[in-house]
Protein backbone atom coordinates (compact mmCIF):
# COMPACT_ATOMS: atom_id res chain seq x y z
CA UNK A 1 0.00 0.00 0.00
CA UNK A 2 0.90 3.35 -0.63
CA UNK A 3 0.50 6.36 1.65
CA UNK A 4 1.25 9.97 0.48
CA UNK A 5 1.60 12.33 3.26
CA UNK A 6 1.75 15.87 1.87
CA UNK A 7 2.07 18.74 4.17
CA UNK A 8 1.45 22.79 3.50
CA UNK A 9 4.80 24.53 3.93
CA UNK A 10 3.36 26.42 7.48
CA UNK A 11 3.02 23.35 8.96
CA UNK A 12 5.60 20.94 7.55
CA UNK A 13 7.81 20.52 10.64
CA UNK A 14 5.14 19.82 13.07
CA UNK A 15 3.30 16.66 11.26
CA UNK A 16 4.31 13.53 12.92
CA UNK A 17 4.08 11.63 9.13
CA UNK A 18 5.34 8.31 10.32
CA UNK A 19 3.03 8.22 13.03
CA UNK A 20 0.38 9.11 10.52
CA UNK A 21 1.30 6.32 8.00
CA UNK A 22 1.79 3.85 10.98
CA UNK A 23 -1.77 4.67 12.12
CA UNK A 24 -2.89 4.56 8.31
CA UNK A 25 -1.52 1.28 8.02
CA UNK A 26 -2.75 -0.33 11.41
CA UNK A 27 -6.41 1.10 10.34
CA UNK A 28 -6.25 -0.52 6.79
CA UNK A 29 -5.31 -3.82 8.59
CA UNK A 30 -8.34 -3.73 11.31
CA UNK A 31 -10.83 -2.69 8.41
CA UNK A 32 -9.23 -5.52 6.44
CA UNK A 33 -8.59 -3.27 4.07
CA UNK A 34 -6.01 -2.35 1.59
CA UNK A 35 -5.02 0.05 -1.09
CA UNK A 36 -3.68 3.79 -1.68
CA UNK A 37 -4.30 6.65 0.63
CA UNK A 38 -3.61 10.35 0.33
CA UNK A 39 -3.04 12.56 3.10
CA UNK A 40 -2.98 16.06 2.63
CA UNK A 41 -2.62 18.66 5.97
CA UNK A 42 -3.08 22.43 5.38
CA UNK A 43 -4.87 25.70 6.42
CA UNK A 44 -8.03 26.74 7.38
CA UNK A 45 -8.48 28.85 4.58
CA UNK A 46 -7.61 25.74 2.18
CA UNK A 47 -10.09 23.69 3.91
CA UNK A 48 -12.91 26.27 3.50
CA UNK A 49 -12.21 26.81 -0.28
CA UNK A 50 -12.82 23.07 -1.11
CA UNK A 51 -15.98 22.58 1.60
CA UNK A 52 -17.58 25.85 -0.25
CA UNK A 53 -16.49 24.10 -3.55
CA UNK A 54 -18.15 20.53 -3.07
CA UNK A 55 -20.54 21.60 -0.05
CA UNK A 56 -21.45 25.25 -0.78
CA UNK A 57 -20.78 25.49 2.80
CA UNK A 58 -18.52 28.24 3.56
CA UNK A 59 -16.81 27.94 6.33
CA UNK A 60 -13.66 25.95 7.39
CA UNK A 61 -14.06 21.97 8.84
CA UNK A 62 -11.40 19.84 10.69
CA UNK A 63 -11.57 17.10 8.10
CA UNK A 64 -12.47 16.13 4.15
CA UNK A 65 -12.40 12.81 2.96
CA UNK A 66 -12.57 12.39 -1.18
CA UNK A 67 -13.25 8.54 -2.20
CA UNK A 68 -11.77 7.57 -5.65
CA UNK A 69 -12.77 5.00 -7.86
CA UNK A 70 -10.52 1.93 -8.10
CA UNK A 71 -8.19 0.91 -10.53
CA UNK A 72 -9.54 -0.64 -14.01
CA UNK A 73 -12.92 1.63 -13.26
CA UNK A 74 -13.96 -0.54 -10.32
CA UNK A 75 -15.99 1.87 -7.91
CA UNK A 76 -15.50 1.00 -4.14
CA UNK A 77 -17.07 4.20 -3.32
CA UNK A 78 -18.17 7.76 -5.03
CA UNK A 79 -19.54 10.41 -2.38
CA UNK A 80 -18.31 13.76 -2.66
CA UNK A 81 -16.91 14.69 0.83
CA UNK A 82 -17.22 12.45 4.65
CA UNK A 83 -20.84 14.57 5.13
CA UNK A 84 -22.72 13.71 2.08
CA UNK A 85 -24.54 9.84 2.50
CA UNK A 86 -23.56 6.92 0.67
CA UNK A 87 -26.29 5.90 -1.28
CA UNK A 88 -25.10 2.79 -2.27
CA UNK A 89 -27.57 -0.37 -0.58
CA UNK A 90 -24.51 -2.48 -0.05
CA UNK A 91 -23.29 -2.33 4.02
CA UNK A 92 -20.15 -0.73 4.85
CA UNK A 93 -18.58 -4.39 5.16
CA UNK A 94 -19.39 -5.76 1.89
CA UNK A 95 -17.95 -2.97 0.44
CA UNK A 96 -14.74 -3.53 2.54
CA UNK A 97 -14.54 -6.61 1.24
CA UNK A 98 -15.40 -5.91 -2.01
CA UNK A 99 -12.61 -3.67 -1.79
CA UNK A 100 -9.84 -6.13 -0.44
CA UNK A 101 -10.25 -8.19 -3.49
CA UNK A 102 -8.96 -5.74 -5.42
CA UNK A 103 -5.47 -5.47 -6.77
CA UNK A 104 -4.26 -2.09 -4.17
CA UNK A 105 -7.24 0.48 -5.61
CA UNK A 106 -6.84 3.95 -4.39
CA UNK A 107 -9.06 4.73 -1.66
CA UNK A 108 -9.26 8.36 -1.71
CA UNK A 109 -8.10 11.78 -0.28
CA UNK A 110 -8.36 12.67 3.30
CA UNK A 111 -7.56 16.85 3.67
CA UNK A 112 -6.97 18.23 6.90
CA UNK A 113 -6.52 21.34 8.82
CA UNK A 114 -3.79 21.87 11.07
CA UNK A 115 -5.33 25.22 12.17
CA UNK A 116 -8.59 23.32 13.29
CA UNK A 117 -7.01 20.36 14.66
CA UNK A 118 -4.50 23.02 16.44
CA UNK A 119 -7.57 24.14 18.13
CA UNK A 120 -9.71 21.37 18.78
CA UNK A 121 -6.46 19.60 20.17
CA UNK A 122 -6.29 22.17 22.61
CA UNK A 123 -9.96 22.22 23.72
CA UNK A 124 -9.84 18.50 25.01
CA UNK A 125 -6.29 18.82 26.17
CA UNK A 126 -4.42 16.61 24.09
CA UNK A 127 -0.99 16.66 21.76
CA UNK A 128 -1.93 17.73 18.25
CA UNK A 129 -0.50 14.76 17.25
CA UNK A 130 -3.15 12.92 18.76
CA UNK A 131 -6.25 15.05 17.01
CA UNK A 132 -4.30 14.48 13.54
CA UNK A 133 -4.68 10.67 14.21
CA UNK A 134 -8.21 10.56 15.09
CA UNK A 135 -8.80 13.35 12.12
CA UNK A 136 -6.75 10.93 10.43
CA UNK A 137 -8.91 7.77 11.61
CA UNK A 138 -11.92 9.41 11.15
CA UNK A 139 -11.63 10.56 7.35
CA UNK A 140 -10.12 6.66 6.31
CA UNK A 141 -13.31 5.36 7.94
CA UNK A 142 -15.32 7.50 5.77
CA UNK A 143 -13.35 6.73 2.51
CA UNK A 144 -14.00 3.12 3.90
CA UNK A 145 -17.90 3.48 3.61
CA UNK A 146 -18.84 4.79 7.58
CA UNK A 147 -20.78 7.48 8.30
CA UNK A 148 -21.92 9.44 11.08
CA UNK A 149 -25.50 11.24 9.95
CA UNK A 150 -27.37 9.34 12.03
CA UNK A 151 -26.80 9.02 15.86
CA UNK A 152 -26.17 5.28 15.99
CA UNK A 153 -24.24 5.06 13.05
CA UNK A 154 -22.11 7.81 14.94
CA UNK A 155 -21.65 5.83 18.13
CA UNK A 156 -20.46 2.91 15.75
CA UNK A 157 -18.14 4.64 13.67
CA UNK A 158 -16.47 6.96 16.87
CA UNK A 159 -16.39 3.23 18.92
CA UNK A 160 -14.41 2.19 15.66
CA UNK A 161 -11.93 4.83 15.53
CA UNK A 162 -11.56 4.33 19.32
CA UNK A 163 -10.53 0.58 19.17
CA UNK A 164 -7.99 1.81 15.61
CA UNK A 165 -6.70 4.78 18.21
CA UNK A 166 -5.64 2.33 21.17
CA UNK A 167 -7.35 5.07 23.39
CA UNK A 168 -10.62 7.26 24.61
CA UNK A 169 -11.50 10.09 22.44
CA UNK A 170 -12.00 12.83 24.75
CA UNK A 171 -14.82 15.04 23.85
Amino acid sequence: MSITIRVHPKFSSRVPRARLTRLVRRALRAEKARGDVTLYVTTDAELRALNRKFHATDAATDVLAFPARARRGEAFSRVKSYRESDRSNASPSSRRSALWKMPRPYIGDIIISYDTARVNARRVGWRIADELELLVAHGLLHLLGYEDHAPRARARMWRRQATILGRQIPS
